[in-house]
């Protein structure tokens, strides 16, 4: 067009609206249209739903590897007593009618039938204690299968402890209740809340929190009273001591805990509800909101959740039992459970609706359009033919009270058995193998690592106890990937070449290396200074800025601080506390001399603490003193550990 015009652009999410007019503001004309309409595609998404992808996939290929390394150790003496063995087992879940059936039997043995086998072992915990307690020569192809099932669901990390410490779910409070009454001082002086640390109620406490004849709710209501004793000076303080407290027992028993009182973390109103969840629901919930923690907000619910852990382990193994016999009682108390579901299903005299009850306990057992129906989801909607019934009929009362104590009818795959840690699941492995290798020496192998044979003394403990360290990445070179894949999600940095066990990891692979390029990926340029990395937030230098960043802002009496001041606080104050509050340069400023009484403090976003803070500092103090003391020290310090052992 010759004549002046103009484009207007209305930019959005997953649109771009745009027109064309003249210098009157009318609509023209382009090539025989009206110069108006919207280019529409799709939204942008954020990358998180991605690496959740990415991330399972790595840890489903980590298992088959661990799998197949188990498999390739079985594999010859099988091979001697059923050479199709493994065989029938890949190729079992094939049609016949498949062109990729191999015609084999699907069959577990070829020596006697299946369910023989399962008359003796219902379920793997069955065969898993009879392997630890009865001292005969098994099959071997037995012993494979419980080793199988061992490795395949190892249990989490959350422990450093050797196995032998785990014979059964033991439940230590003092200690985490002595570490949060640290970070609940840190986190908010005023608080002064003490949970208590009196052997006899924290004995107490244990054996309500392990019991499994009543509800969630009644755990809770039996130890709130002896949690903590309320010292708040008014009531106000009480009130709030004692809402810290509530959250705190909700949390223990599993039941829906307010995250943000527990963490002393300040929200808005409308974000109550994403801040509300049972720690069952962590791992799903937390990633939402974890960027809102304090530094030991953190660290409060990582204590909490590690306590929560160690309580549901106390009550999946209760003290001087295994984890396959706690396992296997489960599996008879269901059966007992059923036995008692069918006879209250018989004495209904109308068909349809004890079919209905029928239906509940199908879709328990098989699950609702490929989702599983929780426990508690099950005894909810039996309850409601149940609760019709109690006055009326035996079973139904029996029933009532199962439910009342939320025990009807336990399964054995839960998402309670997260909280498992695999030194239960090697203590377990040792424990057979130690039985079996009387009748096969290979079994007892000794770990080929020998620095690790302390806490993993056989060669097949490291199929359980190895875990490729999360900075090393996809066992897989950049250069490969990207040749094999056309991806660049891997950054490990190999010493030498050829296949990759938890035997020969420290051989084959530069952990040094890995860390640092995985550090450098992470580093981003500058937005201000193109073409500079930034500095890591946790820094010497980086949080020294921070910290005198955030006293130009602030002002004393509405004044400002000077320079003087503020290195003389610095020093004094910031290299004193890891988390300093206004009173604390209050305190500083009136020592000096500089001010008769408390100067009024403002400026702050908080108004009670500053949010920087020298963490990295405090912690490389304790771990080395004397350098962290001399400033010539401190620049060598951060280059050259900084990057492989903080992060």
């Amino acid at each position: 067009m010759k004549e002046p015009y103009g484009v207007g652009l209305d930019i959005g999410t997953n649109s771009v609206g745009w027109t064309v007019v003249d210098a009157s503001g009318h609509v023209r004309k382009i090539k025989g249209q009206t110069g108006i309409g919207v280019r529409l595609f799709k939204e942008g998404a954020a990358a998180a739903d991605r690496r959740g992808f990415r991330t399972t996939r790595r840890r489903l290929k980590r298992v088959k590897w661990r799998l197949r390394l188990l498999r390739e150790f079985f594999d010859q003496p099988i091979s001697k007593v059923d050479i199709n063995f493994f065989a029938r087992r890949k190729y079992s879940d094939i049609s016949p009618r498949d062109p990729n059936y191999n015609g084999l039997e699907k069959t577990l043995f070829n020596d006697r039938s299946d369910q023989d086998f399962y008359h003796d072992y219902p379920t793997i915990y069955h065969l898993r204690e009879a392997l630890m307690t009865q001292h005969r020569k098994f099959d071997v192809r037995e012993i494979y299968l419980a080793i199988h099932h061992i490795v395949k669901y190892r249990g989490n990390f959350l422990r450093n402890d050797a196995a032998t410490a785990y014979r059964s779910g033991t439940l230590d409070l003092q200690q985490h209740f002595e570490t949060l009454n640290h970070l609940f001082s840190q986190a908010d002086l005023e608080l002064n809340l003490n949970l208590t640390t009196d052997v006899a109620l924290l004995d107490s406490i244990k054996q309500t929190l392990v019991r499994t004849d009543i509800s969630r709710s009644d755990r809770q209501k039996l130890i709130m009273p002896l949690l903590a004793v309320l010292t708040g000076a008014t009531t106000a303080e009480k009130k709030r001591q004692k809402a810290v407290v509530t959250e705190f027992a909700k949390a223990l028993v599993g039941n829906k805990t307010k995250i943000d009182v527990l963490t002393l973390t300040d929200i808005d109103a409308t974000e109550a509800k994403d801040w509300a969840f049972s720690l069952e629901e962590n791992q799903d919930k937390l990633p939402g909101i974890e960027d809102r923690f304090s530094e030991v907000g953190q660290q409060i619910i990582d204590e909490v959740i590690r306590l929560y852990a160690s309580v549901n382990l106390a009550q999946l193994i209760p003290e001087g039992k295994r984890f396959s016999q706690s396992m296997v009682e489960k599996y008879k108390r269901h059966g007992e459970d059923l036995k008692l579901l069918k006879a209250y299903i018989r004495s209904q005299s109308d068909a349809k609706r004890g079919r209905a009850i029928r239906a509940t306990y199908d879709q328990y057992i098989d699950g609702v359009k490929s989702k599983q129906v929780t426990q508690e989801a099950f005894q909810k909607a039996l309850g409601k033919f149940v609760d019709a019934d109690v006055d009326l009929n035996s079973w139904a009362a029996q029933i009532k009270q199962a439910i009342d104590s939320e025990q009807f009818m336990p399964k054995l795959r839960t998402k309670q058995n997260g909280a498992i840690p695999y030194q239960v699941q090697q203590n377990e492995l040792d424990q057979i193998i130690s039985n079996q290798k009387e009748y096969y020496p290979w079994l007892g192998e000794e770990n080929p690592v020998i620095k690790r044979r302390g806490k993993f003394p056989y060669k097949l403990d490291e199929l359980v106890g190895f875990r490729v360290p999360y900075y090393v990445g996809p066992l897989i070179t950049k250069e490969m990937q990207a040749a094999t894949a056309n991806a660049g999600f891997a950054w490990m940095v190999r010493k030498a070449d050829g296949p990759i066990t938890p035997w020969n990891f420290d051989d084959k692979v530069d952990r040094v290396a890995s860390a640092t390029a995985f550090i450098q990926r992470m580093q981003t340029t500058d937005t201000y200074l193109i073409g500079e990395e930034v500095l890591p937030a946790r820094s010497l230098i980086y949080q020294r800025f921070m910290v005198l960043n955030e006293l130009n802002n602030i002002r004393v009496d509405d004044g400002q601080l000077t320079p003087r001041q503020k290195q003389r606080l610095y020093n004094q104050v910031f290299k004193k506390y890891k988390r300093v509050t206004a009173k604390n340069i209050q305190d500083n400023l009136v020592a000096a001399g500089e001010f008769p009484t408390a100067p009024r403090i403002t400026g702050l976003a908080d108004p009670k603490v500053f949010n920087s803070s020298l963490s990295t500092y405090h912690d490389l103090k304790q771990v080395l003193p004397e350098a962290m003391s001399d400033v010539r020290k401190q620049a060598d310090i951060e280059k050259n550990h900084f990057m492989v052992n903080y992060f």
